[in-house]
């Protein structure tokens, strides 16, 4: 049961994390750019990780953050379709 909740938590922070870094991405310019691609890396492995461990994690929601993690790469290089 406890691990279930600590799950569930983290992935609400992984969610937020992806909310927060999308709406960064619409704002970025020149250097701080490649720091946030590096960051949108870095939740991609995360969320891939969480789908391998079948954490729970319903097909929608890992599609829906997945969604928003490419949302994220297309802001940052609009002219790349992904």
């Amino acid at each position: 049961m406890r691990e279930v909740k600590i799950m569930d938590t983290y992935l609400e922070i992984l969610e937020n994390d992806i909310k927060k870094l999308l709406e960064q991405t619409q704002l970025c310019r020149g250097e701080w750019c490649r720091a946030l691609e590096s960051e949108i890396d870095g939740l991609q492995y995360e969320l891939m990780e969480v789908k391998k461990c079948g954490a729970g994690l319903e097909k929608a929601k890992f599609d829906e953050l997945s969604g928003k993690l490419r949302e994220a790469y297309r802001h940052l290089a609009p002219d790349i379709h992904i």
